[in-house]
This record gives structure tokens, sequence and C-alpha cells, in this order.
């Protein structure tokens, strides 16, 4: 559990209302560019269905965000295994050309 004197109290903006957050005083930075970016989604999605409710538009944000999210996780774990099978087959090569001299 976080020890309560390295954490802050700080203020952030989304679509217009102001949460209140506790971060360790570290993380101030990022929470406040997390903050904005999410903010910034929200407004693009307002501004394009200006009729949709503010719910709707939090959760319409969130579920992009958590498919962008999902496609680059699965983006790099095709990579890594990419990445794994050109060393192992890097690997063997060596090993017959070291049991060939």
């Amino acid at each position: 559990m976080p020890d309560d004197s390295q954490t802050k109290s700080i203020r952030v903006h989304i679509l217009g209302r102001e949460y209140a957050l506790r971060v360790q005083e570290d993380d101030e930075a990022f929470t406040r560019e997390m903050a904005s970016f999410v903010n910034a989604r929200m407004e693009q999605f307002r501004d394009a269905h200006p009729e949709q409710a503010e719910l709707t538009t939090a959760v319409i944000t969130a579920l992009a965000l958590a498919e962008e999210l999902q496609t680059a996780k699965e983006s790099q774990a095709d990579g890594t295994d990419a990445l794994n099978e050109e060393l192992d087959r890097l690997a063997k090569q060596l090993g017959r050309a070291v049991n060939d001299e």
C-alpha cells in the first residue's frame, strides 16, 4: 500500500468536469498527460457526435481506447513471437556451423 506521504492530490479536467485524484508524486506528470489524452479523445468523439450523452461519449471512448490497447498488445506479441522464431533459427544455424568445423 502506498505511503500517504508520497502521494498528493491533483485535479484534472475531462469534458469540462473537474476530477480530484490522489497520485504518487512521481506519477503526477504522467497522470496529467493521460487525463489530457483522454479528454482530447472524448472531445473528439463529442464533436463528431454532439447528440450523444456524456456517459455514452465516455463509454464509446473507453471502448475505442481498449481496442487500441488490445491491438497494440497483440501486435507486440506477434513481433515478439517473430523475433523469438528468428533467434531460434539463427541459433540452430550457428549450432550447425560450429558442429561442421
